[in-house]
């Protein structure tokens, strides 16, 4: 068995550390891990301050101090720490993905929805943008597995992750902490609280996190990858009197990157060479010379992107002769010749030149690239919060402990980029959301909700609440879209001759070789798209604990949510012609071009597209749970109910094919989760742990299928990529967390997850079918994971203490790429891999200042964090988890 590896690796490590630990004799005193990870964890999964070994769910909680002793500077840690909880960067710096037990989301898209949530301060972030991943003045990291449709609502089928900003207190205290390391990372936290009167106090906090990157561009002979964080943090409380709480907050993250790097690695299969290999004459012209390819081919090797050359019928009306063969007239008026790969249409020999980009990267080493492109990242986001709450402190009404809260909250995200998507020297395909500097994506979120808790008598304790939420996504300035809606009789009428001009201003610009069109000149022919998306939703919900004895507790709960969604986007091709490089007032190949933007009828409804749709989506998601209270802990049983919002598919053409409009918009999917569990305290609190099993009953589940276009009846792509409310999934699984500090001094902890996802059946639309072994498995979703720590405190003969510390993670052989129903492993396979952390703390008897030295996978593991495998004309994308680094910490307090 897999895992088994694993689980002796972790029994050796354990074992190893053990024998290390005994070799000096250790007073009774707990490690800084051990105080952080055993103390009671007060957290607020159920909208009310509970112990966290007192709730009946999978819950894990970091707090501050944890972070502080583990290391985790960035929420995305949490991957190595958290079982069946993946954290990670897509091919898109500024874009996450976010799985728990398997559920979640990758996509940068504002009209996709998330299925595992994000909340900072009790406002939801709707996106995988952004997430607000500085852990600067964070109270705890709250990760919530399952379904939370109850207490927290939609899109959190798979958990939700709620971060807790710390409080001003009555008491001044300040800290600052400077971080040094490989890549050229140079890190500062400062923080001050100050009480102001004996009614308020204030917070603040400052971060600068800035590296080098640890990729290597050769094209731009630099590093890549580099990273320039700001985060703010200001926070004021007031308490007038015993009853009454007013909380002001504010967080910003702004960061100034480089784009994510990454590698393309040729992979070309013997049907896409043998094109290559064959002269292509039109009429007796040879427009493309035979392309003789000498390297290897794979049986699994990587397809072609398009790769038609298109003629339109001569002006003398003369049969069309293609290499000596007359050839029949396709729709519409023009004759398609297989070019050999989609990149060939740049010119005769890029195909060959961008396998050698990438061959080139391979061979210097595993962290270099050749993109052509200056990527960049322009990533702010903002959020404010007003909570307001009054408490009765006692007794009022019949009611005991009642507490009234009001939250209004507001994020904005601004999100500006540039991405070489195909890694090479190779002018092929780049996206971003021109001009630089501009207004981009912008993101606007506000959120209100009205909370009420209280004791009804000593075994009745309950929670109501309502909330309101309103999401807008602007692609940019929305010129080309206004002028579109404006002037949509005259546009969509083919015979009228409309030609008007608009920019995006921000909105996404695809510099691409686009398939439906007949390239000419030397760069891309690109694409623009400007949209609007925009959401309403409402949501009433109730939960009550009932303490049915003094052995047994019931929990109830249910809520309604009711949202309203709107879509609007118009994506156009541009002039061609008018995007070009490196001449006189043009940008060099490393910028972005700046084409002519024109709304024509064959510039938008047929190389293009519009889409102009609403839907209303509504469900009642429940959850009862059902605790047996030990001495020493609890046994729990838990079902609930999670749902996911529907939405639309942003690239249908349903001017040009009204038969696609009925999947022009998805239906919500659920997830019902039947779990047991186990949380308890042993050996007089030196061990604490809890088990988790589950089984998640996934319906409606929304599946991406794929559409045959041969005929081109739904535009020039050869497929055509849908959304639809298509599969079921059964998900089991398990979760272990285990703290203990088996001898004075020491701490141990062990952390287990694992995940079974199976598909069942396909429930298509009427017309359409799935080949099982087109559906991608569960993403971001291995096995098994398993994390593990320990370390020992020695008490020094001055009265200092040094704590080293030895982690590992491990994570079982998965597959970016692997299909159902196949047995073979794709290019994107990544066997199974242990990552290794080394810590080190040295903290003086008398003193308020501490210094460590720290290691992140200090045995170089190479494992892929992203990879795809694209159909760029026989390469795949990948890209490897961070190498070895080292560097050093030191952190002060005043209190």
């Amino acid at each position: 068995m897999r895992v088994t590896r694993g689980v002796f690796g972790v029994i050796g490590f354990v074992a190893g550390a053990l024998v290390f630990s005994q070799g000096e004799e250790a007073r009774a005193q707990q490690s800084a891990s051990a105080q952080a990870m055993l103390e009671e964890v007060v957290v607020t999964a159920r909208r009310r301050e509970e112990s966290l070994q007192d709730l009946p769910l999978s819950v894990a909680a970091i707090t501050a101090d944890a972070m502080q002793a583990q290391g985790i500077y960035d929420i995305m840690d949490i991957t190595d720490h958290v079982p069946n909880v993946n954290f990670t960067n897509t091919g898109r710096r500024g874009v996450t993905a976010l799985y728990i037990r398997g559920i979640g989301n990758d996509t940068p898209l504002s009209l996709a929805p998330v299925g595992a949530g994000v909340y900072i301060d009790g406002h939801y972030l709707p996106n995988t943008v952004g997430n607000m991943l500085n852990t600067v003045d964070i109270e705890r990291i709250e990760v919530l597995r399952g379904p939370q449709g109850t207490l927290f609502g939609k899109n959190t089928t798979g958990g939700a992750i709620n971060i807790v900003s710390a409080k001003p207190a009555a008491e001044f205290e300040a800290s600052a902490l400077a971080r040094l390391g490989g890549f050229g990372q140079a890190d500062f936290r400062g923080m001050v609280n100050i009480p102001l009167s004996d009614i308020a106090a204030a917070r603040f906090s400052y971060s600068k996190e800035t590296s080098d990157g640890f990729y290597y561009n050769r094209t731009l002979n630099s590093d890549w990858g580099a990273t320039d964080l700001n985060a703010i943090t200001a926070a004021l409380r007031l308490t007038p009197d015993d009853n009454w709480t007013v909380d002001l907050g504010f967080r910003g993250n702004y960061q100034d990157d480089h784009n994510a790097p990454g590698q393309c690695r040729a992979r070309p299969t013997q049907g896409q060479v043998d094109n290559l290999a064959k002269e292509i004459t039109v009429n007796g012209v040879v427009v493309r010379p035979a392309q003789i390819y000498n390297g290897p081919v794979y049986e699994n090797g990587v397809g072609q992107w398009g790769g038609t050359y298109r003629f339109g019928r001569p002006s003398n009306g003369d049969v069309v002769l293609v290499n000596g063969v007359p050839v029949e007239e396709g729709p519409p008026n023009q004759y398609r010749v297989n070019s050999g790969g989609h990149v060939e249409r740049l010119y005769p020999g890029a195909v060959l030149d961008y396998w050698e980009a990438c061959n080139t990267d391979n061979a210097m080493g595993d962290f270099v690239t050749s993109s052509e492109k200056a990527s960049m990242l322009e990533l702010d986001n903002t959020n404010f919060n007003a909570t307001i709450q009054w408490d009765s402190a006692g007794e009022i009404g019949g009611l005991d402990n009642l507490n009234i809260k009001v939250i209004a909250s507001t994020h904005e995200t601004d999100y500006n980029y540039y991405q070489d998507r195909d890694y090479s020297s190779v002018q092929i395909d780049a996206i971003g959301t021109p001009p630089f500097p501009g207004p981009g994506t912008v993101r606007e979120t506000a959120g209100f909700e009205f909370l009420v808790t209280a004791a009804a008598n000593e075994r009745v304790d309950f929670v109501v609440g309502a909330h309101l939420f309103d999401d807008e996504t602007f692609a940019g300035q929305g010129d080309c879209l206004r002028k579109t809606l404006a002037n949509f009789a005259a546009l969509s009428d083919p015979t009228s001759g409309a030609a008007i001009t608009c920019m995006p201003d921000g909105g996404t610009q695809f510099d691409w070789l686009s398939s439906p069109r007949v390239f000419s000149g030397p760069g891309p022919f690109p694409a623009g798209m400007s949209g609007y998306i925009g959401t309403e939703s409402s949501a009433v919900f109730g939960h009550v604990t009932i303490d049915l004895t003094d052995a047994w507790t019931l929990d109830l709960g249910a809520r309604y949510t009711d949202e309203t969604r709107v879509f609007n986007l118009v994506e156009l091709e541009t002039v061609p012609g008018t995007c070009r490089f490196g001449g006189p007032g043009d940008p060099p190949r490393s910028g972005f071009c700046t084409p002519d933007y024109v709304l024509t009828f064959d510039s938008i409804f047929d190389a293009g597209f519009y889409n102009d749709t609403s839907a209303d989506f509504s469900a009642t998601t429940p959850a009862i749970s059902l605790t047996r209270n030990l001495e020493e802990g609890m046994v729990y049983g838990t079902i609930a109910q999670g749902f996911l919002s529907g939405s639309f598919n942003d690239e249908l053409n349903t001017t040009l094919a009204p038969e696609l409009a009925p999947l022009l918009t998805y239906q919500p999917e659920s997830v019902t989760n039947y779990e047991v569990g186990y949380k308890g305290a042993l050996a007089d609190g030196r061990v604490r742990m809890a088990v988790a099993l589950f089984w998640m009953d996934y319906t409606d589940k929304q599946q991406q299928i794929t559409i045959d276009n041969a005929d081109g009846r739904y535009g020039g792509d050869p497929s055509l990529q849908v959304t639809t409310n298509a599969a079921t999934l059964d998900i089991r699984g398990i979760e272990l967390e285990f703290r203990a500090t088996p001898w004075d001094g020491g701490f141990v902890s062990v952390d287990l997850g694992r995940l079974d996802s199976q598909y069942g059946e396909f429930n298509l639309p009427a017309g359409h079918e799935v080949d099982p072994g087109d559906v991608s498995t569960a993403d971001y979703s291995p096995e098994w994971t398993i994390n593990a720590s320990v370390e020992h405190v020695f008490q020094m003969g001055n009265g200092a203490t040094l704590t080293p510390q030895l982690g590992m993670y491990w994570q079982d052989d998965y597959d970016f790429d692997r299909n159902l129903g196949s047995t073979a492993n794709s290019l994107c396979f990544t066997p199974a891999y242990a990552k290794l952390r080394a810590r080190a703390t040295y903290m003086p008897a008398e003193g308020n200042w501490s210094a460590s030295v720290f290691g992140s996978n200090i045995a170089d593991e190479r494992y892929h964090e992203w990879c795809t495998v694209g159909n760029r004309s026989g390469a795949y994308y990948y890209r490897y988890g961070r190498p070895d680094v080292w560097g050093l910490e030191f952190n002060v307090r005043w209190e």
